[in-house]
């Protein structure tokens, strides 16, 4: 008798996971970490496998809303492979490709970060071929992350701009990548950036650029970059639709105080120090 008992709850709870609608738990499939989502959700149970397959739960490759982790966050990313990566670029380029296909072959990819899928320092740099693959691939994404990349040549950044016009979230942190030749290429292939972070080394005069490549940016983390007065002027008298700016620990401001005071009137949210 006890044992029918135990037997009747355990296909009690069992019911209850299988009766959660699909959508709900792709949801909240999609909000888990990528190590979760790899490792541990499809070994809970049949029906939590089964839904793990779903394109949308490989949608976003971040927990976080992509805003806070493209753009307001200083925080790297995590790695599902917990910081282990191999010499071998092979196995970084079978590693996101197989991540894409999960994500309907690409399509479904939304919000997207590479750098553990870069090969180790004492291996050859595979940033070419997985930023082909993500060109290839994924022609909806909207957020992406340069972080960690170093060595991708011009041709292979400007293939990956043209072919992902609905980009509108840009991380440049700890990456060469942002410049000038850059940016006049998103700004002819995608129209839609709202939000840039980028620290280290700012070219002096790039504000400008800024300004004019991207009409709609909203967003904009500087923080720990090399930005002086002259351009954090520029950018906050001539970009009227600015809401977020953080320039927190950039040593070469010295006058920023006095050009904070106005943009308070303009700007909604700015961080500093």
């Amino acid at each position: 008798m006890m044992q029918e008992k135990r037997q009747r709850q355990r296909q009690s709870r069992r019911s209850a996971w299988d009766n959660l609608p699909s959508t709900a738990l792709v949801n909240i499939f999609s909000k888990s970490s990528l190590k979760d989502r790899i490792y541990n959700i499809p070994l809970v149970c049949k029906s939590w496998a089964n839904t793990s397959r779903h394109p949308h739960c490989w949608a976003s490759f971040c927990v976080s809303p992509p805003v806070d982790a493209f753009v307001k966050s200083s925080a790297a990313f995590l790695g599902p492979f917990d910081g282990r990566r191999s010499s071998d670029p092979q196995i970084g380029i079978l590693g996101l490709q197989s991540l894409i296909i999960k994500a309907g072959g690409g399509s479904a990819l939304t919000s997207l970060y590479f750098f553990p899928f870069l090969t180790s320092l004492d291996g050859p740099p595979n940033d070419d071929a997985l930023l082909s693959l993500i060109a290839q691939s994924c022609p909806n994404l909207k957020h992406l992350s340069f972080h960690g990349s170093f060595n991708a040549s011009e041709e292979v950044l400007f293939q990956l701009v043209r072919s992902c016009p609905n980009l509108d979230l840009v991380d440049f942190s700890d990456s060469p990548y942002f410049n000038p030749a850059i940016l006049q290429e998103m700004e002819i292939h995608c129209p839609n950036i709202r939000g840039i972070r980028r620290n280290g080394f700012v070219q002096p005069l790039l504000s400008s650029s800024l300004i004019k490549c991207f009409p709609s940016l909203k967003i904009l983390n500087l923080s720990d970059s090399s930005i002086g007065d002259r351009d954090l002027l520029t950018l906050v008298t001539g970009n009227s639709r600015l809401e977020y700016l953080d320039i927190m620990r950039c040593q070469s401001l010295m006058l920023y105080m006095h050009i904070i005071k106005g943009a308070h009137r303009r700007i909604a949210e700015i961080h500093y120090d």
